[in-house]
């Protein structure tokens, strides 16, 4: 309520606020923002229009009790104020802002920034300090099981004036720690600072991980305040990277990020020495996004799509190490070979080779060996032009032949060719790689059909069976097919207990079944017993090459 008020081309006011209820504000704040509190205060304003120069005035608030609370991702983040005073002054030519602010069980934050000779020069003066701010705060926007840790401390001085702002002291984040399904990593304690030196800051930090550490350093330059520029560069050695399900890999990055008004650039390398990817199978009924997809609005409107307001150019070279190992689709294949990722305005471009050494696939009851794999990128991701040559197992093919499949050409349009060593007719191959026997073979006609038709519609089971394995209990239950022929088998197996292993397989025209087991006694390390016509006991190591 105002005390006195003298009105004209010259005046003084004088405001009172005393417990000024925060609630009364709840029409005008948003429906995902509450505030509650009072506040106490006071103004003192007085102007002379008869002479140049600004008005003169204080003002000063305080609040008691005061508690905001704003929804973040559908989760309600308070933050509650054991002290929260704010002041302005503007004498003698000289603006100032001033605040002390002191979190409810977490840090304080306090400065004032002066501006001298606000119509005319602007300088900048004051100081801005933070002390132990908890990044726990944000905890209650996580996840359950999700978590942020550390502290931030902060003492900077300011100078220079608006045109050409200059910030001195010290910004330090230690002790980070975010656990969270959307971090890639197993973050653990980590460290970063950053230096100010008018108009230059660096910076140093430390990302800790479970397994492996990255470097940062950088860099930054605002003496030309349209023309700003910052560096940050980023190098590790086999970071342990995790995208649940699937993807599971070590990085070793050294790459450096630069920022100006106009554009941003990513350049460096990565070394991928370690992977395992493994790509669920695609439902039947699932189908494809189209190319000429078009999304709508809630009014059926077409949705543009946003480009980055700053276009972004990369040029990285990755390299895929001797042991990533990709399992997917019935394939479980080694890739290595070097990629380089470039992208600019004309879109995202790889150039490079893939190489398959060695792999395995199996579908629809073949078992088939990659002999040969070449996938060759030269402009966009999704066109690799492919080689690659898969042949049946030799050890379910009968009279040491040699049948596969070829798949020349590019992705979109692949050319597929079945061949044989010895060479002879589509037919006689076709039927070796798809029996494992001539069309001359002794066989009957009727047996080769039936364990061929047994094996297509095992392959097709394979999610069902998960399914019910996962229902009592047995993981990793699966249904498939071994052997050739008379030896034809069906076989089921899952892991009843973690590292034990039990496959039982039955013969499809003999019905002679066979009793495994196998117990992990370390990585790499099984004991097997083997009941059947026969009886085995081994002892298996594992090798991976």
């Amino acid at each position: 309520m105002p005390e006195t008020i003298d009105a004209g081309a010259s005046g003084r006011a004088r405001v009172n606020l005393n417990r000024f209820d925060l609630a009364m504000l709840k029409p005008f704040m948003p429906e995902a923002t509450q505030a509650s509190g009072v506040f106490t205060g006071n103004a003192d304003v007085s102007w002379d229009t008869t002479k140049e120069g600004l008005p003169q005035g204080k003002v000063t608030l305080s609040g008691r009790n005061v508690k905001v609370t704003q929804v973040v991702n559908d989760a309600p983040l308070p933050v509650a104020f054991d002290t929260l005073n704010l002041s302005a002054d503007l004498h003698n030519n000289r603006a100032e802002l001033g605040w002390l602010i002191r979190l409810t069980n977490n840090g304080q934050l306090d400065g004032q920034v002066q501006v001298t000779d606000p119509q005319g020069r602007r300088n900048l003066g004051g100081n801005v300090n933070i002390s132990n701010f908890s990044l726990a705060m944000i905890n209650p926007i996580f996840a359950r099981g999700e978590k942020a840790e550390g502290r931030l401390n902060a003492r900077l001085r300011l100078g220079g004036n608006v045109k050409s702002p200059q910030l001195f002291g010290q910004m330090q984040l230690s002790g980070v720690d975010i656990d969270g399904n959307f971090m890639p990593f197993d973050m653990q304690p980590s460290q970063l600072a950053m230096n100010f030196n008018g108009t230059r800051s660096t910076l140093q930090g430390t990302v800790n991980t479970r397994q492996g550490q990255i470097a940062l350093s950088g860099n930054a330059d605002w003496t030309q305040i349209d023309n700003w520029r910052a560096q940050i560069a980023a190098k590790g050695s086999r970071v342990r990277i995790t995208v649940p399900p699937m993807v599971r890999l070590d990085v070793s990055p050294d790459v450096v990020f630069t920022a100006t008004p106009s554009l941003f650039n990513l350049d460096g390398k990565v070394d991928v020495p370690w992977a395992r990817i493994v790509v669920n199978e695609v439902p039947e009924s699932a189908v494809g996004v189209s190319s000429d997809e078009v999304m709508l609005d809630k009014n059926l409107k077409p949705i543009k799509q946003q480009s980055a307001s700053i276009p972004i150019n990369s040029n990285l070279t990755i390299h895929v190490g001797n042991n990533v190992r990709l399992e997917a689709f019935g394939l479980k294949a080694r890739l290595t070979g070097d990629l380089k990722v470039a992208q600019d305005k004309q879109g995202l471009g790889l150039n490079g080779q893939i190489n398959i050494p060695d792999g395995r696939f199996h579908a629809y009851g073949q078992d088939l060996i990659v002999r040969k794999g070449e996938l060759l990128f030269s402009g966009p991701p999704d066109q690799p032009l492919l080689n690659i040559e898969a042949i049946r197992n030799p050890d379910a093919t009968e009279d040491d032949v040699i049948a596969g499949v070829r798949v020349t050409g590019s992705a979109d349009q692949p050319k597929a060719e079945i061949f044989s060593d010895p060479v002879m007719s589509q037919q006689e191959a076709l039927s070796y790689l798809l029996r494992g026997q001539g069309l001359s073979s002794g066989q009957s006609d009727s047996a080769a059909m039936t364990s061929m038709l047994i094996g297509m519609g095992v392959a097709q089971s394979g999610q069902v069976v998960g399914k019910i394995g996962e229902t009592f209990g047995v993981s990793n239950l699966a249904l498939d097919t071994e052997g050739v022929g008379d030896s034809s088998q069906v076989v089921v197996s899952g892991y009843v207990l973690p590292g034990l292993q039990v496959k039982y397989g039955v013969g499809i025209f003999d019905s002679l079944a066979t009793l495994t087991l196998r117990y992990r006694l370390m990585p790499k390390l099984y004991v097997e017993a083997v009941s059947g016509i026969d009886q085995a006991l081994d002892l298996l190591y594992q090798f991976e090459f």
